[in-house]
């Protein structure tokens, strides 16, 4: 499978999982854990624990193959959150860092998305932008307030959703949603250049070789609830930090 891979490194992961899966993925934050902005660990930490695993034999079969990459995945974000999260003087009634975190697996054409959070992932697709990422924002008449991020809580809360690619098309991650046309036009017109922009990371799909015939169907961009539960009350309570500092 190949990938071109070009945008902001810094506030953006990319990595090869396997022969056929690559992992995207962007976060945004507040606060510090280990002296480092909080984006920062939580990236850090996720590249550490994809690379710890990879050197299992059962977690490299999974990751290569559409029908368990997602999950597969799920278990990795589930590990990086409560680890980071231990890291953290947060607790029920107060939140001292927190990250909303977009991270998509590229497998045999086929993007899966888990989210949390403000960040967010695009498919660019015959000069037209979907969302693959939900919007984890409520807006208050004096301020918004982010429902879903990492690092609130021991347990973790994501959305999952899936899309087929086909050659040509882009997966674009960003910091944040886009506000309207004009956004999507700028970026639409930015896709190809070689810097698309701060907080941005774009990656085309321009050939797999290695299409499996029982990937599965499509599922589209609507996001699907995975099974576990996040401390909804602690996420409300850190009220704007990851949204309104940035």
């Amino acid at each position: 499978m190949t990938l071109a891979i070009r945008g902001d490194r810094a506030s953006c992961l990319s990595v090869q999982l396997g022969p056929r899966t690559w992992l995207l993925a962007v976060a945004r934050g507040f606060g510090s854990i280990g002296g480092l902005a909080t984006e920062a660990a939580l990236l850090a930490r996720l590249r550490a624990e994809c690379e710890r695993r990879v050197r299992s034999a059962r977690f490299r079969r999974a990751i290569d193959r559409p029908q368990t990459a997602a999950m597969a995945m799920h278990a990795v974000l589930t590990r990086v959150n409560g680890d980071l999260y231990a890291c953290t003087a947060s607790h029920e009634d107060y939140v001292t860092a927190a990250a909303s975190l977009t991270a998509v697996v590229v497998v045999a054409g086929h993007a899966y998305v888990l989210h949390a959070g403000a960040t967010a992932a695009y498919l660019a697709h015959d000069g037209e932008l979907v969302a693959l990422s939900g919007d984890d924002v409520f807006d208050d008449r004096r301020r918004p307030l982010l429902g879903r991020a990492f690092m609130t809580g021991s347990s973790l809360d994501v959305t999952i959703s899936s899309a087929a690619l086909v050659q040509g098309d882009a997966i674009v991650l960003l910091e944040r949603r886009l506000r309207g046309d004009a956004d999507r036009r700028a970026l639409l017109a930015n896709l190809d250049a070689s810097d698309p922009g701060e907080h941005v990371l774009v990656a085309r799909f321009e050939r797999d070789d290695t299409l499996a015939d029982d990937a599965p169907a499509y599922v589209g961009p609507r996001a699907s609830r995975a099974p576990v539960v996040a401390r909804a009350a602690a996420a409300l309570a850190f009220l704007i930090a990851a949204v309104v500092t940035h």
